[in-house]
């Protein structure tokens, strides 16, 4: 799944690794193409191929047993410096060599909503358990790292890589359009059905705007909601990153309601391609934003309407534009490799 924010954290991370020599084994559950070797910046023998166990059981059961059996054992036949897994995942509690784990967020075991059935349960605190018995932790945010109340963990922020875009297909638009767009996942705390709900609000009185929707709801179920209809919501399923790139730089600003996130990669995404980013008003928002995106309250009314007259002088929405630009540019995947080289050499 390329567009979640675990596979752009790894490919970000694994291209800036690879840049700096760092002798690599990368172990994945079915074989890259060569294109995807060459965004990563990684030979053939750098990634080995660890199939997931042909039972006839649930994926989910699959992947526990990928992640909790199949890799540490691989592992274990292996001379390393270090094992890097990118996410909480169910270790066992003893390892031959050192261990490394990446918190994006405390939501799947502090939010109510995602905790699912026992077998969910089992799995989170099974991952929960894990950050204990790894040597050294990472979080991706301040936020998360508060969170996580674990203060020898490291800070290892994500970044944001602008795609090559084809100058030759220049397209006229009119500056600046009236699209607001949303870039994100569909699940609960996303809040896509109030922002559909308050975007018709404000439609009302400014028929002018018109609200994109970039991406897909990764499965049926209660986790993910059903967005209203509206007829001047766009739903543009998934695109590519130059895709998203482009549509956000045509774009007149990026909305979003999330009620919590780890880290907010699409909002940094937004601040980098010149979009005006209104966000909810988190600490983890102030924070990748270093202050520069604008805030709204998507439980209130005109709030929207509020922000959005705000940057209606060119003047005001260019100031804002280069102050999330400059904030933007401090993310650096290069960066973000040397932190984490640093800490696991210390």
């Amino acid at each position: 799944q390329p567009h979640t924010v675990i596979v752009k954290h790894c490919a970000g991370l694994l291209r800036a690794l690879a840049d700096s020599k760092t002798e690599l084994t990368v172990v994945v559950p079915k074989p890259l193409t060569s294109a995807q070797l060459k965004e990563l910046g990684l030979h053939k023998k750098q990634v080995f191929t660890l199939k997931p166990k042909a039972w006839p059981l649930h994926s989910a059961l699959k992947k526990w047993f990928w992640e909790s059996v199949q890799v540490p054992a691989y592992f274990a036949t292996k001379d390393l410096d270090w094992e890097y897994y990118p996410y909480p995942c169910p270790l066992p509690s003893a390892s031959a060599h050192l261990r490394a784990m990446t918190v994006h967020d405390m939501i799947l075991w502090n939010d109510e909503r995602y905790q699912g059935n026992r077998l969910k349960k089992k799995y989170y605190r099974d991952a929960l358990r894990a950050l204990i018995h790894v040597d050294h932790l990472f979080t991706v945010s301040k936020a998360t790292h508060d969170e996580l109340g674990i203060p020898a963990a490291t800070l290892l922020p994500n970044a944001v890589t602008p795609p090559k875009l084809d100058r030759s297909k220049k397209t006229k638009t009119k500056f600046p359009t009236k699209d607001l767009i949303y870039l994100g996942g569909y699940e609960l705390r996303k809040n896509v059905p109030l922002l559909v709900r308050r975007f018709a609000e404000l439609h009302k009185n400014h028929p002018e705007y018109r609200l994109l929707l970039i991406g897909e709801p990764h499965q049926k179920s209660k986790l993910y909601p059903q967005i209203p209809e509206h007829p001047a919501v766009l739903r543009l399923g998934r695109k590519t990153d130059a895709e998203v790139f482009a549509q956000l730089q045509n774009a007149h600003a990026f909305v979003h309601a999330s009620d919590s996130e780890g880290f907010n990669l699409p909002l940094l995404e937004a601040m980098l391609a010149g979009t005006p980013a209104i966000v909810n008003d988190l600490a983890v928002n102030r924070e990748v934003s270093k202050h520069s995106a604008l805030f709204w309250n998507p439980s209130k009314k005109n709030s929207l309407e509020a922000i959005l007259k705000s940057i209606q002088a060119p003047s005001k929405r260019n100031a804002v534009i280069l102050k999330q630009k400059k904030a933007a540019h401090s993310y650096d995947w290069k960066h973000s490799a040397q932190l984490l080289l640093k800490a696991l050499r210390t």
